[in-house]
């Protein structure tokens, strides 16, 4: 498993005990939840451990148990619990030791807001005035102004996330893609996203049309390597699902008609690159518009395997994905072909209240899927399936991992003139769908685990 910081272990614990709440409760009662007695729970009576005060760690708790019950329902899927977010450093310049409180004064001079003066032979930075513009740390000759980044805007390729006045994060959700990258970088927790956790939970418990589970390949390993995706399977039947179907049943149908437009469009576009990952695509969308036509025209391996559903239970069905995705809960919105999102995380909490043991249960086979369409959950997957449906045609294939490195890729790669069409593999995540931002083990992990499923597929490719 990951090693668990305390900010996961939080999040993990309120998932645990909303997940606890709801399968519960009774279902002929409004759905009250005590939320002071469980904040008084996680955050006992005693000194503060991270914020000023005990009574902040308890708001903050207390909102994100909001969040999960849906008692707070943010606009974006993506949002910024404001009172959490104040511990990073305020001051985003910083004067380090390394001024040499030169005659020149190059950083001085080169303020836009004057904001700079010397104070005891070195350089001194009023923050009241300072407009964070970096004037000052280029102008620098010994580079002893230094910028400090906080995690969530580094994290973000699309700089999405600003600071308001406040000195607090912000995200512009015209830019955002859902990633979820900032999610898992806050180091105080102040970034979440929505979960549809107890929608699931309720809709399972009322039972008034079939629910069908549809997981993705990266659900090989999340629950450790003595749980075998099989027995993941037969504890989601126990929860209440009358089916489970792979997702990559689906990737199987997208590695070929992806290559169908290859053949088709060789001769007129320079690149293709896939459409099973929502975060590039929306980036790509947002960033170079232009590129947009090199997009895969095809559903991505989720939402086709949720229209396949829909099919054979003429559309009186709940899809539920499983997957490792923040952006796939936006992406099931585009369509109707799934209807509620779990990442493996809020499916771990479910496993844990309801008392499963998974690795006691007696497996039932997952039978839906070839190797090529398991592989999709790691780097090279896409390709790899993609290119085995082009036969002899020569085909170059790039592929390119978190958004900004495929921002640049795909930028340079339509400028090139050379004559074979390529394939560029685009996935937001680093390592691929095993790292994204609700899995529960190291991609490196999870990578090993697809690989050792794949293996062990009984469907031939086709």
């Amino acid at each position: 498993m990951n090693p668990v910081s305390e900010v996961t272990r939080l999040r993990r614990d309120i998932f645990t005990r909303v997940a606890h709440w709801a399968l519960n409760h009774p279902l002929d009662v409004p759905m009250e939840m005590d939320i002071s007695q469980v904040v008084k729970e996680i955050i006992p009576d005693g000194p503060a451990r991270y914020r000023c005060c005990i009574h902040k760690e308890r708001a903050i708790v207390e909102e994100r148990i909001k969040i999960a019950v849906g008692l707070i329902q943010p606009e974006h899927r993506v949002t910024v619990i404001s009172e959490a977010c104040n511990g990073c450093s305020l001051n985003k310049y910083v004067v380090t030791d390394a001024c040499q409180n030169c005659v020149a004064h190059p950083c001085r001079n080169s303020c836009p807001k004057k904001a700079i003066s010397v104070i005891q032979n070195r350089a001194f930075i009023d923050q009241n005035s300072c407009v964070e513009c970096g004037k000052c740390a280029n102008a620098c000759p010994y580079n002893a102004i230094i910028e400090v980044t906080r995690p969530c805007e580094r994290a973000c390729a699309l700089k999405a996330i600003k600071v308001d006045d406040s000195r607090k994060a912000v995200i512009d959700h015209e830019l955002c893609a859902s990633c979820g990258l900032c999610v898992t970088v806050c180091p105080f927790g102040a970034i979440t996203d929505h979960s549809q956790m107890i929608d699931v939970i309720c809709s399972l418990r009322v039972s008034e049309q079939p629910h069908v589970a549809v997981i993705a390949p990266a659900i090989a390993g999340q629950f450790g390597l003595k749980v075998s995706p099989d027995q993941i399977k037969a504890a989601l039947l126990k929860l209440g699902f009358d089916e489970v179907i792979e997702a990559a049943l689906g990737a199987d149908m997208v590695a070929q008609e992806e290559a169908g437009e290859i053949k088709l469009h060789a001769e007129d576009k320079k690149i293709m690159l896939n459409s099973c990952c929502p975060a590039v695509v929306k980036a790509v969308s947002l960033k170079l518009p232009e590129l947009k036509d090199c997009i895969s025209t095809t559903l991505s391996p989720m939402r086709v395997t949720g229209k396949l559903i829909k099919e054979r239970y003429d559309n009186r069905v709940i899809t539920v994905f499983i997957g490792p995705c923040i952006a796939k809960k936006e992406e099931a919105t585009h369509g109707d072909e799934i209807d509620m999102v779990l990442t493996f995380e809020e499916l771990a909490a479910i496993f844990s209240a309801s008392e499963l043991e998974i690795s006691s249960l007696e497996p039932v086979e997952l039978k839906d899927a070839s190797p090529n369409g398991r592989l999709f959950a790691r780097a090279g997957g896409v390709s790899t399936a993609v290119r085995k449906h082009l036969g002899e045609m020569e085909l170059n294939v790039l592929r390119v991992q978190g958004l900004g490195q495929c921002l640049t890729t795909l930028k340079t790669s339509a400028k090139k003139s050379d004559s074979n069409f390529t394939f560029i593999e685009c996935m937001a995540c680093e390592g691929g769908c095993v790292g994204g931002p609700g899995t529960m083990v190291a991609s490196t992990v999870g990578t090993r685990a697809v690989e050792k499923h794949a293996g062990e597929s009984i469907i031939l490719p086709k």
